[in-house]
This record gives structure tokens, C-alpha cells and sequence, in this order.
């Protein structure tokens, strides 16, 4: 049981959503100029995406999936805490290149550049329990010894 959550979990967690600000445009614009920074915005409250660790340090998975992006981009990660609210604003001003917090496209399609979802926020309930209790009971009502009618 604990091995199908976990695989449940790491499949949801390969879905989930993330969204980049700005163009493509300023993308190219950013390598073009040279830019060597990679600045994500995100929610320092709001684990397990984003949060401040034990060690005083920003963690959780998304923000560990930003650094793997900035390496990959060759870029160096630089993690921007922000108010959640003012994300638009953040954007805008140039102040952050990206905002990464399992931030939900739904409804938001056309006002964000989006990449691929790696995670997927539907609710998936757990029924294994209630398959194997609806057996159990299936097997004890056939041993009961049958009743004319």
C-alpha cells in the first residue's frame, strides 16, 4: 500500500503545473543579452512546492526543480521569495523571470507563457481500502447458509 501512494505521489508530482512570465521573445532577448541569472518567484509558504527548511534554506520540490532548469539552462538560480498577490506585478516590473509554485493554469490559459504540466493537482481518491472491505464482506455473505425464500 505504502509502495502504490508513493508511486501515486511521484506520478502526480511528474505532472504538475509551472508557468513562466514574459515571452518568448524575452527569453530569446535574456540569452541574447548574456543574462546569466535565472530569477524564479515564488511563495516561501507553501510547502511542499516552496519553503524555508529547517536549515533556514528555500526548499521543497519545486523549488529544486527550478535549480535542475537553471543548471540545465546554464544559468545560475537565483530564488525570489514574493508576495503571491503582487506575482503580476513582479513580472511586469522585470523583477522576476519566472513564477514557480504549483501555480494551476486552469482558466489562465491565455494570460501566462506556459511550459509543459509536470503535475497534475486533480484528487484522486484511495478506494483499495473499500475494494477489500466489499470483498470480505462478498466472501462472508456466501459462506452464510442460504435462506429459502
Amino acid at each position: 500500500m505504502k509502495k502504490f501512494m508513493a508511486l501515486l505521489l511521484v506520478a502526480g508530482m511528474t505532472l504538475s503545473l509551472t508557468a513562466c512570465g514574459g515571452s518568448t521573445d524575452t527569453a530569446k532577448t535574456d540569452q541574447a543579452d548574456g543574462k546569466d541569472t535565472f530569477t524564479v518567484g515564488f511563495d516561501q509558504d507553501f510547502p511542499p512546492f516552496g519553503y524555508v527548511g529547517d536549515d533556514g534554506e528555500f526548499t521543497g520540490f519545486d523549488i529544486e526543480m527550478a535549480t535542475e532548469c537553471a543548471a540545465r539552462m546554464g544559468k545560475k538560480i537565483v530564488l525570489q521569495p514574493i508576495d503571491w498577490d503582487a506575482k503580476d506585478m513582479e513580472l511586469e516590473a522585470g523583477t522576476i523571470d519566472c513564477i514557480w509554485n504549483g501555480f494551476t493554469m486552469n482558466g489562465r490559459e491565455d494570460q501566462y507563457t506556459w511550459t509543459d504540466p509536470y503535475m497534475d493537482n486533480r484528487k484522486i481518491p484511495e478506494l483499495t481500502h473499500l475494494r477489500i472491505l466489499q470483498e470480505k464482506w462478498w466472501r462472508y455473505r456466501k459462506s452464510l447458509p442460504q435462506r429459502p425464500h
